[in-house]
């Protein structure tokens, strides 16, 4: 048998195979794997990234029955798509499925408690004890997210707006954010008609930069974003996380900013995703045989 692990996100879709021993074989990256974004899509790439990773350590497609898979894919917190997702003709021997950011903390701690919060372009918070999770955040763009780079540049744009009208004093980051809008609220209401979480989260790095800088508007989004990250943190400790890793582009950015109260749980992460996702691969060897 061969235990494969695959992260699937929105962006990417990552494949790691093993075998039992413990001996790698190789690695594959490909396209979405978000069955969000669609069940034959994020099929099609899960397939291929499985398959070019066993083509990496010099096996083939042919191999793929013998495959052992755990997947953590982006919308599997859904029953609807997942029944869709598992129901799509996979090619593996046999499969286990749960979300993306399970498989990150069951790689972040392998011993089975801990915590992570993952601060990106959205936010997400899970912590495993006992063999059980539970999820708190990651209700996506529209119903929380807060502190994530999404939500710092969605923020710093209605300030920017509020500044055009005089309604708040203007600052640096109000002034560079028009700016890059030609110096037109309007630009920015179009630019927002179709904006996606992504889109909103290339301003965050500039909220930070001018935060730095003693800019006024930067560092009040940046301290109300810490406090929203620093409740769920009090959150994660009080469902029993002995340890949480901070996960993401943001988190390093982040880290500096926490309060020693709840920075003196924080700890780095043991392994990344596709550790974890291998470590769910091998709940399904049969009895008897240890990964």
């Amino acid at each position: 048998m061969i235990l494969v692990g695959v992260d699937g996100g929105g962006t990417r879709c990552r494949a790691r195979a093993r075998w039992p021993d413990g001996t790698p074989i190789g690695e594959c990256v490909t396209g979405t794997a978000n069955i969000l974004a669609g069940v034959e899509t994020a099929r099609d790439n899960i397939v291929a990234a499985v398959e070019g990773a066993l083509v990496a350590g010099g096996l083939s497609g042919a191999d793929l029955g013998r495959c052992l898979v755990g997947l953590g894919l982006a919308g599997a917190n859904i029953p609807d798509l997942s029944e869709r997702f598992l129901a799509s003709d996979l090619p593996f021997a046999r499969t286990a499925l749960e979300m993306d950011a399970w498989i990150a903390c069951r790689g972040a701690h392998p011993d089975g408690n801990g915590a992570i919060a993952i601060l990106g372009t959205g936010t997400a918070y899970v912590v495993q004890t006992g063999g059980v999770f539970v999820t708190v955040g990651g209700w996506g763009f529209q119903l929380g997210d807060q502190g994530s780079g999404a939500w710092l540049g969605h923020m710093a744009m209605r300030q920017a707006v509020l500044a055009h009208d005089s309604l708040v004093p203007s600052t640096a980051l109000t002034d560079t954010l028009l700016a890059q809008f030609d110096g037109k609220p309007d630009r920015m209401v179009t630019f927002c008609k179709t904006a996606l979480p992504r889109d909103y989260g290339t301003f965050a790095p500039l909220v930070f930069e001018r935060a730095a800088a003693g800019d006024a508007i930067a560092s009040a989004l940046l301290a109300e974003a810490t406090r929203d990250i620093e409740v769920a943190l009090n959150r994660l400790v009080e469902l029993g996380a002995a340890r949480i890793s901070l996960l993401g582009g943001l988190a390093p950015l982040y880290a500096e900013r926490l309060s020693p109260g709840i920075a003196v749980h924080v700890a780095p992460p043991v392994g990344d995703a596709l550790d974890g996702a291998l470590i769910l691969a091998a709940t399904l060897l049969p009895a008897g045989v240890s990964a």
